[in-house]
């Protein structure tokens, strides 16, 4: 009943954010047309950025396949990963995802694809080789549940915001101070950039709840958060191997997790993982949690913090 419940929950809050990005994005156009009444040029910079934002969701899975290599692989090659992720599509009601890999040492996966019913699920081949078969069922649900929540087109939508965002400041200063002089045209260019920084912090924040929702989803529908704990840990806190190839810096968000600095914190971390002690971890995670400011500009929550999330999916039942 707890696991039901907790899945129905995570459901309705990743519905009402997706719904809240959706309302953002309306409420913008429509002050943007109201302002202008119907003013050509703002319809022109409406239809340019939604054609933008369709050329991203429609090309997008082509491109992320061209950049990370990813190669879909039959159930002969890779029966285990497709049961996996078949039992896991039947368990949130969603067609089976198409599954890839990428020949990639560095441990890691992701989820792309334009809708539920176009998904596929790409793993690192690092992935599969420091991975046991929990941890990896692990992994995978939480990429399920990027695909269980529209993660996807959420995020696509929402990276629009912070250039809409730059041409709303520019286009209402610009109309109103136009014959203010070349100081006001100034000012009015660095307010763009703020609102455009501004909106891309916004963005970078769903990112991270996404994040914790896919987490959650995956500790509900495994009924181990553990798993995905040291699944966490080994895949932010391993050393990188050798002549491993440099991820694209376009891709970090899709990634189950962003690598981080091994601290005598995350030493501690580690340490409590593998010892399977709890109240440990938890002295382990305050400590950690007070090295990241820097978590604002970071795709994906602290490690730390994740953990924290799942510690308290586990001890609540």
């Amino acid at each position: 009943m707890q696991k039901v419940s907790g899945l129905y929950q995570l459901e309705t809050v990743s519905i009402i954010t997706m719904g809240l990005v959706f309302a953002v994005v309306a409420g913008i156009v429509a002050v943007l047309l109201w302002y202008t009444g119907s003013g050509g040029g703002i319809w022109f910079a409406i239809g340019l950025s939604f054609l933008m934002l369709l050329g991203q969701w429609w090309f997008g899975p082509a491109l992320i396949k061209m950049i990370t290599k990813a190669k879909e692989v039959s159930p002969e090659q890779e029966p285990y990963l497709h049961e996996v992720i078949g039992n896991l599509a039947v368990q949130a009601n969603l067609p089976k995802p198409k599954v890839y890999i990428v020949e990639n040492p560095t441990p890691n996966a992701f989820a792309f694809g334009r809708t539920q019913g176009s998904s596929g699920i790409a793993v690192h081949r690092g992935l599969l080789n420091v991975m046991d078969k929990g941890e990896l069922e692990a992994v995978l649900a939480h990429e399920m549940g990027h695909i269980k929540h529209r993660d996807v087109t959420v995020m696509t939508i929402a990276s629009a915001l912070p250039v809409m965002l730059y041409y709303i400041i520019l286009f209402f200063g610009s109309g109103r101070d136009r014959d203010r002089g070349l100081a006001s045209m100034i000012a009015v260019f660095f307010g763009a950039m703020i609102a455009q920084f501004l909106g891309t912090l916004l963005v970078l924040w769903l990112s991270r709840k996404r994040e914790y929702y896919a987490d959650a989803y995956s500790a509900y529908a495994t009924g181990k958060p553990d798993n995905l704990m040291r699944a966490l840990v080994k895949i932010t806190y391993a050393p990188r191997p050798q002549q491993a190839p440099q991820q694209d810096p376009g891709m970090k968000a899709f990634y189950v997790a962003e690598p981080e600095k091994f601290t005598s914190g995350a030493r501690a971390v580690v340490e409590a993982i593998g010892k399977g002690d709890d109240e440990g971890l938890r002295k382990a995670i305050e400590q950690e949690k007070g090295k990241g400011g820097m978590e604002l500009l970071m795709t994906h929550p602290l490690t730390a913090k994740r953990l924290e999330s799942l510690l308290k999916i586990k001890t609540a039942g």
